[in-house]
């Protein structure tokens, strides 16, 4: 039902923007701000590093576009930090520098692009006494998170290959030793980098 919702209310969208002869300029971005549970893993809420709280669907619907792009789907890592970039280089304006995010455009096109993220810094900060405290950093291969406001904390390291359902943890395994090392180092300097942007 919430899939045929969407595609219904997409279409209306749509109906009414051609309605109006905004049909062929007119960018459509769909996106969720943030995941959520509904019961997996037997949680509720959104505030954990697993993939149903971190992951969200994108749909971007750029009418200029020819016919070959539609449909396409990237395997890229996309953030909700790359929509302000993408709806400002989509509209013909100039990016700031300041911005953390990366522009779609050139992904929206298929253009080649050489360089793309590899890994990014996640974290979870609200004041609740009920919900812990987290940060880490996701590769394509690995996800860490660290959680530092229980006592001596808790790491979790999941091969993302391997087991992309995350039921396994990987911080105690001897043979994850070099990954773990290299993703809490890794957490540690995207965290100061983006503290030291704020």
């Amino acid at each position: 039902p919430e899939v045929y919702s969407v595609d219904a209310t997409w279409a209306r969208v749509l109906e009414r923007l051609a309605s109006r002869g905004l049909d062929r300029n007119t960018v459509i971005i769909y996106l969720a701000d943030n995941g959520y549970y509904m019961g997996d893993r037997g949680f509720a809420g959104k505030w954990t590093h697993f993939e149903q709280s971190q992951r969200v669907p994108l749909v971007i619907h750029d009418p200029r576009e020819g016919a070959s792009r539609r449909g396409a789907s990237e395997d890229r890592t996309t953030l909700n930090i790359d929509l302000p970039a993408t709806m400002l280089d989509l509209a013909g304006l100039e990016v700031p520098a300041i911005y953390q995010g990366r522009s779609l455009a050139p992904v929206i096109r298929g253009d080649d692009i050489p360089e793309w993220r590899s890994d990014f810094f996640c974290e979870h900060l609200m004041d609740h006494p009920k919900i812990p405290k987290w940060e880490g950093v996701r590769t394509q291969e690995l996800k860490y998170a660290r959680y530092f406001e229980q006592g001596a904390g808790y790491e979790y390291l999941h091969d993302l290959v391997a087991d992309p359902d995350e039921l396994r943890n990987l911080a105690g395994d001897p043979a994850y030793k070099d990954q773990l090392e290299h993703v809490r180092r890794r957490t540690a300097e995207l965290r100061d980098r983006c503290a030291s942007a704020r």
